[in-house]
C-alpha cells in the first residue's frame, strides 16, 4: 500500500510563509520564504525559527499567521503543510497596534453631579429634621408626662399598701388557721 507518508515526529517540515509588515504600516506581502519547522516543537521555538528566517526582532512585535483562506491558525509545531502558490501569511504588528486606548479617567462632571446630589440629599434630611424638631420636643414632653403619671399612680398604690400594712399589728395568733 502506498499513500502519503506522515513525517517523523521531529523531522522538519517545509512550510511556505509570506510576510506582511503591518508594524511598518505596509499592507502588502514583501517576502516569501520556505521555513523548516520541526514537528512537535514548542511555540517559543517556532516563533524564534520564523523570526530568524525573516530577520525580525521578536521583542517588539507580535505574530499572527493566517492560512490561504485568511483564517488565523496557531503558530506552533503543527502548522499545516502548504504549497508555494498558497502560502501562509505572517502578519507582524506592534503590541496593541490595532487598539485605540480610551482614557480611564472619570469625567469631573460625573463626580460633581454625584457629589451635588449627595449634598442635596443631606441638606434635605437636615431641613426635614429641623422642621420636625418642635414636634419631636412636644412628643418627648408628652411621653415624659405619661411616664411621670404612671409612676405617681404606682407610688400612690404602694403608699396605700404601706399604710394598710402599718395598721395591722401582731396579736400572737392567727385569726384563721393556716392551710399548710
Amino acid at each position: 500500500m502506498s499513500g502519503p507518508v506522515a513525517p517523523a515526529e521531529s523531522a522538519p517540515v517545509a512550510v511556505w510563509i509570506a510576510l506582511k509588515r503591518l508594524d511598518l504600516n505596509d499592507d502588502r506581502v514583501i517576502a516569501l520564504r520556505e521555513v523548516h519547522i520541526p514537528r512537535g516543537t514548542k511555540i517559543t521555538t517556532v516563533r524564534q525559527i520564523v523570526a530568524h528566517s525573516f530577520r525580525l526582532d521578536v521583542d517588539q512585535v507580535t505574530f499572527k499567521i493566517r492560512n490561504n483562506q485568511g483564517f488565523l491558525i496557531p503558530l506552533n509545531g503543527c502548522i499545516p503543510l502548504n504549497a508555494k502558490q498558497m502560502p501562509h501569511v505572517l502578519e507582524v504588528s506592534k503590541y496593541y497596534q490595532h487598539v485605540n486606548a480610551n482614557p480611564r479617567n472619570i469625567a469631573m462632571t460625573v463626580i460633581n453631579k454625584s457629589l451635588k446630589s449627595r449634598l442635596q440629599s443631606i441638606v434635605r434630611r437636615i431641613e426635614r429634621l429641623e422642621d420636625l424638631l418642635p414636634q419631636i420636643k412636644q412628643k418627648q414632653n408628652e411621653q415624659m408626662i405619661k411616664d411621670i403619671e404612671l409612676l405617681n399612680q404606682k407610688l400612690k398604690f404602694l403608699h396605700k399598701r404601706m399604710q394598710m400594712a402599718e395598721s395591722y399589728c401582731w396579736e400572737g395568733m392567727f385569726k384563721r388557721a393556716p392551710l399548710w
